[in-house]
This record gives structure tokens, C-alpha cells and sequence, in this order.
């Protein structure tokens, strides 16, 4: 668990946080090269109102975005499902939803 921890923090500080489209480390099944998951998680942006709630619950999922300051994914499915669950139930303004891929990417490419 230490050496995957490791990892983990190793693989957050490459990443450039205020750019980072999650779509892009999406898991992808080598022999379907589809995605390993159907549901992805996604932020409207519009919707959120800052509460940083789902980025404390779920931190290596959620991040809040220092332009507007609002909620985004980083890391789709970086905390456990349980976790991510929490984080979206108790969102209070309901702007966490499930997506499938397609859209999840279509979505982040327009926020561009």
C-alpha cells in the first residue's frame, strides 16, 4: 500500500492541475480499447457553487479549479467507489453526475 501511495503522489505531481482534462487517464481495456468503466464521474462547473466539499471527501478525484473556483475531476476513479459516492451525495447543489465516456470527453473539450 506505501509503494502505491508512492506512486500516487508521484504520478499528482506531473500532473498541471488547472489544465488536466480527465478524460485522458481514463483506464482503457487493451484487447476492446474501450474504456474500463462505463460511468464516468463529471463537475458541472456552472452548477457549482465552491463548497470544496467533494474535493475533501475524494481528494484524489476531485480538485477545485483556482480560476473560478470550483469543483473539477483529475483523476477519474481515483478514490474508491464508496468514497466518490459520498462525495456526490452530499454534494449540496447536485452538480456531480454520471457520464459516459463520450460525453465526459465532449464535455471537457468544450470547457477548453
Amino acid at each position: 500500500q506505501a509503494f502505491q501511495d508512492y506512486q500516487n503522489d508521484a504520478y499528482l505531481e506531473e500532473i498541471d492541475m488547472e489544465t488536466v482534462e480527465s478524460h485522458t487517464t481514463v483506464e482503457i481495456d487493451k484487447t476492446s480499447g474501450k474504456p474500463v468503466r462505463t460511468q464516468m464521474v463529471y463537475v458541472d462547473e456552472h452548477a457549482c457553487i465552491g463548497c470544496t466539499n467533494c474535493a475533501m471527501i475524494a481528494q484524489s478525484t476531485f480538485f477545485m479549479e483556482g480560476d473560478a473556483g470550483r469543483a473539477r475531476v483529475f483523476q477519474q476513479w481515483g478514490d474508491d467507489d464508496e468514497t466518490i459516492q459520498v462525495a456526490i451525495e452530499t454534494c449540496p447543489v447536485d452538480c456531480i453526475h454520471y457520464v459516459p465516456f463520450d460525453e465526459l470527453k465532449r464535455l471537457e473539450e468544450d470547457r477548453r
